[in-house]
């Protein structure tokens, strides 16, 4: 057994680096989707990242709320 913590550290580490790229990739589709050319922007991913955090960075909850409202003139 390894007492060092390193293994646990690292995943921790990697997790957070993949969840940064997914929301980086979110963002730049998004932007691409609404025909903009905004320079890509940066943001601060605080740990322990939750998963309204999450989706306010990709941009889904814009997406969630313009649905909502779609639906709700239906």
């Amino acid at each position: 057994m390894d007492s060092s913590g390193e293994p646990s550290l690292l995943l921790a580490a990697s997790v957070h680096c993949a969840t940064r790229a997914a929301i980086k990739e979110a963002r730049k589709q998004f932007l691409s989707w609404s025909n903009l050319d905004e320079p890509d922007s940066t943001f601060q991913l605080r740990v322990p990242a939750t998963m309204p955090v999450v989706k306010e960075l990709s941009g889904l909850d814009i997406v969630e709320r313009y649905l909502k409202w779609k639906m709700s003139r239906v």
